[in-house]
């Protein structure tokens, strides 16, 4: 079951990680470090599409250690993300936030599978982490939700955690899961009774 400790309350965002989720990865070890090696993994757009046009915020959270090293290009950075933003809006979709973690391993409290970056956005944005749901293809992406106190998503063909709540594929696959479960949810939630009479809307 895909956040279990919010059935009955409508998921209200997903954290998404970037490479591997998003976009093709780098070799092990390596990172995406310019414009040019972002390449889009088939479907995730539209993936993401559906996640905007069902009403449920889109946070990214990545890790990006190679910043921290010596030489890194920040500029280039903010060049990749520029383009991962233009090749989603090519495709009608959008991120409503991103946040990085530059920092060396185990040097800060923002670095998967620390939940810094998850705590970051629910403070700035006002998001109920037990509404939430992260997205990713590492263990460190279910190892952050879980401490943040959000719903997981592993993703991987053939990946297994004892700590996810579910484990799909690809992204595609995963918003097929999302989305049914939000819209079952919001049913239940509207037949509630509701005090005074009155009935919450979303």
């Amino acid at each position: 079951m895909i956040a279990a400790h919010a059935v009955g309350r409508p998921l209200e965002a997903v954290f998404l990680d970037r490479d591997g989720t998003i976009n093709v990865p780098a070799a092990a070890g390596d990172y995406v470090r310019s414009p040019d090696e972002l390449v889009l993994l088939p479907g995730a757009a539209a993936a993401i599409r559906r996640l905007n046009r069902a009403g449920l915020r889109t946070v990214l959270v990545t890790n990006q250690r190679w910043l921290s090293m010596p030489g890194a290009d920040r500029a280039a950075f903010v060049a990749t993300q520029d383009r991962l933003v233009e090749l989603l809006a090519a495709e009608g979709a959008r991120l409503d936030a991103a946040y990085h973690c530059p920092h060396a391993h185990r040097s800060c409290l923002c670095r998967k599978p620390a939940p810094g970056m998850l705590w970051r956005a629910a403070d700035e944005l006002a998001i109920d982490l037990t509404r939430s749901v992260i997205v990713g293809d590492a263990v460190s992406d279910v190892q952050a939700g879980r401490a943040a106190g959000t719903g997981t998503i592993l993703l991987g063909a053939g990946a297994r955690s004892p700590l996810a709540d579910a484990v799909r594929p690809d992204l595609p696959s995963a918003v097929d899961a999302l989305i049914p479960h939000r819209a079952a949810q919001r049913r239940q939630h509207l037949e509630e009774p509701h005090a005074c009479g009155r009935q919450e809307r979303f």
